[in-house]
């Protein structure tokens, strides 16, 4: 399941990246991102991420937990596709140097991903979603502490700005909020099959 989910986070987030029903809005830096320096090894932080969202739905407490954080990162995504091919928004991206391990990484992250998709950023509503299935394992320091050193490294990475991780958060919550109404859905629909048959 996290195979094909990750496959279909790849195929939507991807696709919407390249693919824009209008052209893109450039976002411009506020203050606080005026006031955040640009901090070149800290991608190794923010590519943690793909650490993060395997770890949180294995360790999670049961699989109740399990499907929902899955399901939610799903919810999140498709919820992030819309907005992405409605209002596709990009920023202005640093330009680090390639020496070393480091550079190595930017060289992949700027590869693969674009300079779109910024607003709401996923890459923060997937961290708070995971962030919540390991609070609910009891892992309190790491639920609270990887997500927020993640946020704080899409601005040292210059890779969303403030905005976006404002609209991550709302992603989330609301991720969060409609995974149950769907999970409920799935098993009721699942119940009237077994009767029908």
């Amino acid at each position: 399941a996290m195979v094909l989910g990750y496959a279909a986070f790849s195929a939507v987030y991807l696709g919407t990246g390249r693919l824009h029903l209008v052209p893109p809005t450039l976002l411009a830096p506020g203050p606080i991102d005026a006031a955040v320096p640009f901090v070149e090894w800290t991608v190794w932080i923010y590519l943690t991420q793909f650490l993060l969202l395997p770890t949180a739905i294995v360790a999670a407490r049961d699989d109740t937990d399990r499907s929902y954080a899955l399901y939610a990162m799903l919810v999140a995504t498709v919820l992030a596709a819309a907005i992405f091919l409605a209002w596709p928004t990009e920023i202005t991206r640093e330009t680090p140097g390639h020496e070393g391990l480091t550079g190595l990484a930017w060289g992949l992250l700027h590869g693969v991903d674009t300079p779109a998709n910024c607003f709401p950023s996923l890459h923060i509503a997937l961290a708070v979603i995971a962030g919540r299935a390991l609070w609910r394992r009891g892992w309190v320091v790491p639920a609270l502490v990887w997500p927020v050193l993640i946020a704080l490294s899409t601005l040292t990475t210059k890779q969303h700005v403030a905005w976006d991780i404002a609209g991550g958060l709302a992603l989330a919550v609301l991720a969060v909020r409609l995974t149950p109404r769907i999970l409920r859905l799935e098993r009721t629909q699942l119940a009237h099959d077994s009767a029908g048959a």
